[in-house]
């Protein structure tokens, strides 16, 4: 009973991380709920939601459905919303599905990407036009 699977609670965020100021840290984070980072952190960050505060700095490339930079970023960004706070220094490349906020004095250094949301391959729409023309065709 109490380790019942159920839909609404997956897509709920698992947990929250605080990595306060003096926290160090160097190697790769992968966090399935939503992390804070005020120290520093040398390596790839995942999660699924991001948050660096004014003191924080993150050096590597981080994954994450949500992104909040309101400190500094060296890397890059492949998430779906990203915030960029007036005081975030971002220097790598920002990749975003949905969102992208940039408060004015942010400092950005970097390629600025919307992906698709849509993932079909441009090979597989090809083949069912193929395929719709020539079901006409006969």
């Amino acid at each position: 009973m109490f380790f019942k699977s159920d839909k609404k609670n997956q897509d709920q965020v698992r947990g929250f991380s605080h990595l306060g100021e003096n926290f160090r840290f160097d190697g790769e984070i992968d966090c399935k709920g939503e992390i804070e980072i005020a120290g520093k952190i040398k390596g790839n960050v995942k999660a699924k939601k991001l948050r660096i505060l004014e003191t924080g700095i993150v050096k590597g490339i981080v994954q994450a459905e949500d992104v909040e930079v309101l400190g500094h970023m060296v890397g890059n960004i492949d998430s779906k919303n990203i915030y960029i706070g007036n005081k975030g220094v971002i220097r790598g490349n920002l990749h975003f599905e949905n969102n992208l906020t940039v408060l004015e004095g942010a400092d950005i250094f970097g390629h600025v990407q919307k992906n698709k949301k849509d993932k079909v391959k441009r090979s597989d729409t090809d083949k069912v036009k193929y395929l719709e023309h020539n079901k006409i065709a006969s």
